[in-house]
This record gives structure tokens, C-alpha cells and sequence, in this order.
């Protein structure tokens, strides 16, 4: 088992370079015309003329084509021109009958012409569609179609080999059908490569639907004159029937031991979905009438195929709006938060995409349900993710190709599936798939060897097509289109639940407001008198007290006022997460100075010196909420020194592009604010813990004490506005405590 080196992007764009339709050339069972309108004058032929029409090049070259065709074939001709489009014609030439096929293209009328006994065309091919059609009918489901489809073809035209082949979404190919003689090898289930294929040729085929090569060994007929005057180029033979072979396709059909071959485009809405393959050992030429039966066949068939994936479609569609409707219902009774509630629901939620696991990012820390990365990894993602797509809505079987860091956990996230519910924040939810390591069996070593040739080198097509493995890593299985369908739908049904829990709040809130102010002068009221009586008692009877008793006393005020500062600090949490922000410019700079004055009492009391080795920028934000975060963190960048030594801390900023010891964790055009100090420093299993409400890491009185709120605002108050808040500290090496800010809500 092997793992295929990939094509070269120099080997592809060779191949792809190839001038296919400018060859210069058509196969030799027919001839080809090409004359002007309106005078009808010949202006190139093909150099076989003279065996097929009696006359040599030279003596048809600008001659009108009265002098070729008899009256009623002309007049057949010229009617089919002034329709937009024509069929076969039955045309009389030199006493022989021609199926011809016109079509326009460098200025000039391009007339193929193959020689056919005498008959009704039409009532051949009729009666070849009708023997198609047959299998067809008695078909079952897709497989059995193609199936069907191969085998009437091959019955039809007699070619050795008839395959159905479908591209994937990277145009690769994978033989789906097959019907062969027993002395062919057998190539059902194998893979080719793009290459094999390349881009100028799918368009030609989506353009052109059939392609008859009736010798691969016959040598091509070329055209009189070789280059268009007008052009100064060959006659462009995309529309031609008779269009020769490219050299490094005939290699290839040789390699192959295919004398003949013929290939029917099967198209879906407009894209090339496969091809009917066919290959004989010998040359073999089909009547046109039977190869306009077999494109029919694959038109139909092409319809019939596509019936067939809407009705699974819809079924899928259906399961998957079960699964949606259930989710929303259960969402919309249950009074938990979101968060909580989706993960209570995580059969649901996986089911609905088929993921291994699912991130919900909603304003809080990720909630992680089944197979995820970890919760670091998942924030990173999403701010990569806010900063890179902004359509709403992202997918891949490939992650670690889009984003590097995700190859460290490929194991359950090699796949993922992407919504935005929120443009103005990194608020996602994420479904992940798995890597699934998977065998793929190639119909030869598709990787095509270079060797020199007189000038420069040519690529060559593989010489064997043996069954040859290759082991894919590093992706999940494909997200089909109706998982993105469910994601999207449930992202627009989710944002009605959010609508509806967002009105519910709004008026929990309004009554919350009211009662917190009923609570904020019930309770602060009686808390003052306590340190107003405690006072009194210590200033009239502190004497008579002792120690101990103006120790305890001392102890009760204190209580006191912590409480009160607690209540505060509650309520101001409280409020933090529901104001609605002022945005305007912001000069931060200016703003900084502020808050300096505001602290500057507790910054001296600490022997704080101040740094600001830059100016900082003007930014868009809620000047007084950001305010609040610069004078909260630098409130406990002040209280947590050593006593001695020299105390500093200092207010920067990283601008766009700057480097940053986590670059993922901001978006490339947003600044990072941060607060840095030389104080004890904070260990890294409690670097989430201080942003917990009146979470505090050392006694109460110890670092002039504190409610162990100021984190936790700071942190509302930045998510508010879109951004993030984190710290990188270590015992004894001081701390950075970084923010960002999201962008303006437009």
C-alpha cells in the first residue's frame, strides 16, 4: 500500500495548457467543409476530399457549394442555417449519401460529413431510443440505472467495454457501471485521476456531449489551408464530430490497448456529472443515427438520475427537519440557558449533520458535546474562523488544509461544518467529523512520469492501469449538501428561539431592575447603620471594650463594608451584561490619561510607576465601558507586588500585523490592548478562575482585599463589545492581561 505523491502543478497546467481543439486536424471516416455565408463559398476543406467527395482540395477552394451539392441538398442545408439550431442532414454528394452536421464557429459554417448507406436515419435512431429506453424503465434506483445504461450501449454499439464513470467534487472519477466481454480487463470500482481528464477537455465535453474516436491508430486528415488567414491560427474544431485526437490521449488509449473509443457527456444542470466511457480492441465506427441514439439515452438517463437524488434528497431534507423541529420544540420549553440546553440535547444536535461533535460558542466559555477539540483549541478556531469567512456559513472535509493548527487534532476534527450566529462577534456553532482513513484503488499509478524530449520535455500517460492503493489521510467524510442545508436551517430557526429568549430576558431583566433596587436600598441601608453603630461604639466605649472586643468590632465593620462593596459589585456585574453600548470613536490614548487621574491615589499608595512606551490608537468602542476594563485591570495590577523592589506596570497595545504570542486568538485587523505588571503572578490552572465572580486566590484580607469582582466585569464588559479577555502569567514572573474589542455593529 502506497500513499500517491500529487501531481505537480507544473504537470497539470501542461496538461491542461494542451490546445485539444486547434489541432489542425480531423479523423479520417469523414470530411469536413467550411464556408462562408452569405455567398456560400468554400474557404477550407479537409485534404481527403477527393476520396470522399471526388474532387481534390484545390479544385473546391473558393467554389461556391452549388458546384458540390445538388439543388435538393442545398436547399435542406440553407433551410437548417436559418434555424437556431439543426439535427442530422441527409446530404447527396458525388452520388453518395452524407449524414451532415453543420455548426458556426471562426466566422465560417463548419459541415461535417460521414458517409451512410441509403435509408431514413431518423426512423433507425427512433427505433434505437426505443430499444435504450426499455432497460431503463425496468430499472431500480441510481445503481441499477447505470447499470441498465451500460449495458444497453453496449448492445447497442457493440464496443468491447461500456463503463459509467462519475466525477467527484475535486474531478477525479470513479467507475460506477461496467459492462464488458470476458477478455477485457475489468476496471469497475477503480478511480482516475483529474489529470486523466483534464480542464479543457471536461469543457468540451460539457459543451459537446459525444466524442467518437473510430481509430486511435489512424493517422489524422489535415486541413487546406492549415491556418485561417483571418486568424492566423487552425480552424477552431471545438463543434466539430470529426475533431482529431490529441497525441497524449492516443498514448493513452494505446497504453490501454483500446483501438477504439467513444464517450457520452452526462450532464446535471449545466455541470459535467460523468461520463458513458466505451472502448473496443479494434478501430470501430459507429453510424451517427446510433450515436445520437446513445446521447439520447444519456440525456434521459441524465433526468432520471437527477428524479432520483431529488426524491432522496427530500427524504433526507425531511428526516433532517425532524430532527430540527424536535430540537427547536424542546429548546423553547426549557427554561436552562442555551448553552445548557443544546448540550442536554446532543443525539439531536449531532444528528441533525451526522458530526461526531458539535462547539457551541455563544457569548460564554465553548460548550463541548461528543468528539471535539479542546476548548482552547475550538476559541482559537473561531476567531480564525470570524476573521476569514463572514458568508455565515463554512465547510470542509480538509480542515487542517485551511487552517494549519487543526492538523493536531485531525483525529476528531478533520471535518467541520461551520454557522455564524452572530457577524459582529465569533459566535458559532461547530459540527466535526473525524479523520476517516480510507483506500482508494486507482486504475494505475495515475502520478504521470516527465521525460525529456527534443526541446522540452512532454508529459506522458501512464503505461500500466493496474489496480494500484493508495491510503488517504487526514480528512473526514464529505458533508454532503443537505448536512449544510440542516446547519443553515437550523441556525435561522435557532436565531427565533434566541429572538424569543432575548424578549423573555429583556422583561426578566426590567423586573430584575426593579427588584435589585428595591434590594440595593433594603439591604445597603441597614449594612451603613451596622458601620455607622460599630463606629460609635468603638469611638464612645473603646476604652471599656479591651482589645479583643475592638478587635472583633473592627472585624463586624469590616464585614460590613465588604458586603455592601459585594452587593455593589453584583448589581454593576448585573447591569454590565445588559447595557447597550455607545459606540463612537475613541481616542484611547486620552482615555488611558483619564483613568490614570481616577486611580492615580491607589497607583501612589502602591509606589506603581507607570509605563506607556507608545501612543495608542484611536479606536471605535463605548469610551466609559472601556474605561471601566482599563481602570479594573490596572486596580489589580496595583494590589498583587511583593513588598520592595521596584513596582511597574505597563499599558500598550499590539496594532495589526504585530506579533503576538497567540496570534490566533484575534482577528488580523484588530488591535490587542494589554495591562502588564512584575507582580507575584498568577499559576495557569487558575488563568480562567480569576475571571469567576468574587473568585478570589488569597485571603480576603490579605493585597488590600477587594470584592473579586473586577475581573469578572472587565470580562462582561469586553465580550459585550465583541471582543476577548484572557491573561499570561506565571508565579513570580508577573502577568499580561490582554484584550480586544469587536467591531461596531453596522
Amino acid at each position: 500500500m502506497s500513499t500517491r505523491p500529487p501531481v505537480s502543478e507544473a504537470e497539470l497546467s501542461q496538461c491542461e495548457r494542451e490546445p485539444i481543439h486547434l489541432l489542425g486536424g480531423i479523423q479520417p471516416h469523414g470530411a469536413l467543409l467550411a464556408f462562408s455565408e452569405p455567398d456560400l463559398t468554400l474557404r477550407l476543406v479537409s485534404a481527403n476530399t477527393e476520396a470522399l467527395l471526388g474532387r481534390p482540395p484545390e479544385a473546391l477552394l473558393g467554389q461556391p457549394l452549388s458546384g458540390l451539392f445538388p439543388p435538393s441538398s442545398l436547399a435542406l442545408l440553407t433551410r437548417a442555417l436559418a434555424q437556431p439550431a439543426s439535427g442530422l442532414l441527409r446530404l447527396e454528394a458525388a452520388g453518395r449519401f452524407f449524414i451532415g452536421v453543420p455548426h458556426r464557429g471562426d466566422g465560417l459554417v463548419v459541415l461535417d460529413l460521414e458517409p451512410t448507406a441509403e435509408g431514413t436515419h431518423e426512423e433507425e435512431a427512433l427505433g434505437m431510443v426505443d430499444l435504450l429506453l426499455s432497460p431503463l424503465a425496468r430499472a431500480q434506483g441510481p445503481k441499477g440505472l447505470l447499470q441498465a445504461a451500460a449495458e444497453a450501449v453496449r448492445a447497442l454499439t457493440r464496443f468491447d467495454r461500456v463503463m459509467v464513470y462519475r466525477f467527484d467534487a475535486d474531478w477525479h472519477g470513479e467507475v460506477l457501471a461496467e459492462s464488458r466481454d470476458e477478455s477485457m480487463d475489468g476496471f469497475l470500482g477503480l478511480h482516475f485521476p483529474a489529470s486523466d481528464i483534464p480542464a479543457q477537455a471536461r469543457a468540451l465535453y460539457t459543451r459537446h456531449t459525444l466524442r467518437l474516436i473510430a481509430d486511435a491508430r489512424a493517422e489524422p486528415v489535415p486541413l487546406r489551408p492549415p491556418v485561417l488567414p483571418s486568424e492566423g491560427r487552425p480552424l477552431d474544431l471545438s463543434g466539430s464530430t470529426l475533431r482529431s485526437v490529441s497525441p497524449v490521449h492516443l498514448e493513452y488509449l494505446a497504453n490501454m490497448g483500446v483501438g477504439a473509443s467513444m464517450s457520452i457527456s452526462l450532464v446535471r444542470e449545466g455541470r459535467l456529472w460523468g461520463l458513458i466511457a466505451c472502448h473496443h480492441r479494434t478501430p470501430l465506427l459507429v453510424p451517427l443515427a446510433t450515436r445520437r441514439a446513445c446521447d439520447v439515452l444519456a440525456r434521459l438517463l441524465s433526468l432520471q438520475l437527477a428524479a432520483e437524488e431529488r426524491a432522496s434528497v427530500s427524504a433526507e431534507l425531511a428526516r433532517r427537519a425532524h430532527f430540527q423541529t424536535q430540537l427547536v420544540e424542546r429548546l423553547s420549553e426549557q427554561a436552562a440557558t442555551l448553552p445548557t440546553a443544546l448540550s442536554q440535547h446532543a443525539e439531536l444536535l449531532l444528528g441533525l449533520t451526522g458530526a461526531g461533535g458539535v462547539a457551541l460558542l455563544l457569548g460564554e466559555a465553548p460548550v463541548l458535546v461528543g468528539q471535539t477539540p479542546s476548548a482552547e483549541d475550538v476559541r482559537e478556531l473561531a476567531l480564525w474562523l470570524a476573521g476569514q469567512h463572514s458568508d455565515g456559513s463554512f465547510h470542509t472535509e480538509r480542515l487542517a488544509r485551511h487552517h494549519p493548527p487543526a492538523a493536531e487534532y485531525a483525529d476528531v476534527a478533520s471535518g467541520l461544518l461551520a454557522v455564524r450566529l452572530d457577524e459582529t462577534s465569533p459566535r458559532f456553532i461547530l459540527w466535526f467529523r473525524p479523520e476517516v482513513a480510507r483506500t482508494v484503488t486507482w486504475a494505475g499509478n495515475p502520478q504521470k512520469p516527465v521525460v525529456p524530449g527534443p526541446g522540452a520535455s512532454r508529459l506522458h500517460p501512464r503505461a500500466s492501469f493496474a489496480a494500484w492503493q493508495e491510503t488517504v489521510r487526514g480528512a473526514s467524510l464529505s458533508w454532503t449538501p443537505e448536512d449544510v442545508a440542516a446547519a443553515v436551517g437550523f441556525r435561522s430557526a435557532l436565531v427565533g428561539v434566541l429572538l424569543r429568549h432575548a424578549a423573555a430576558l429583556a422583561r426578566s431583566n426590567a423586573e430584575l431592575d426593579a427588584f435589585g433596587g428595591t434590594v440595593a436600598h433594603d439591604l445597603k441601608e441597614p449594612l451603613r447603620g451596622i458601620q455607622q453603630y460599630v463606629g460609635f461604639l468603638l469611638e464612645d466605649h473603646g476604652e471599656q471594650l479591651g482589645e479583643e472586643g475592638r478587635r472583633q468590632l473592627e472585624e463586624v465593620r469590616w464585614l460590613a463594608a465588604r458586603t455592601q462593596g459585594q452587593m455593589d459589585a453584583l448589581f454593576e456585574y448585573s447591569r454590565a451584561g445588559r447595557v447597550e453600548l455607545a459606540w463612537g470613536e475613541v481616542d484611547m490614548h486620552e482615555l488611558v490619561d483619564d483613568v490614570l487621574l481616577t486611580v492615580s491615589a491607589r497607583l501612589q499608595e502602591n509606589q506603581l510607576e507607570v509605563r506607556v512606551p507608545r501612543r495608542l490608537p484611536r479606536v471605535e468602542c463605548d469610551g466609559v465601558r472601556v474605561q471601566q476594563v482599563w481602570a479594573n485591570l490596572l486596580t489589580n495590577s496595583a494590589k498583587y507586588h511583593q513588598s520592595g523592589g521596584s513596582r511597574w506596570v505597563e499599558l500598550g497595545y499590539h496594532g495589526p500585523g504585530e506579533p503576538l504570542s497567540h496570534p490566533a486568538r484575534r482577528r488580523a485587523e484588530e488591535y490587542v490592548f494589554y495591562v502588564r505588571d512584575n507582580g507575584i503572578g498568577i499559576a495557569e490552572r487558575f488563568h480562567e478562575d480569576i475571571f469567576e465572580m468574587f473568585r478570589r486566590l488569597h485571603p480576603a484580607h490579605s493585597y488590600g482585599g477587594g470584592s473579586g469582582a473586577g475581573l469578572a466585569i472587565a470580562r462582561r464588559l469586553v465580550e459585550l463589545h465583541g471582543g476577548e479577555l484572557w491573561v499570561e502569567s506565571s508565579p513570580g514572573q508577573g502577568s499580561t492581561f490582554f484584550f480586544t474589542l469587536g467591531e461596531r455593529p453596522r
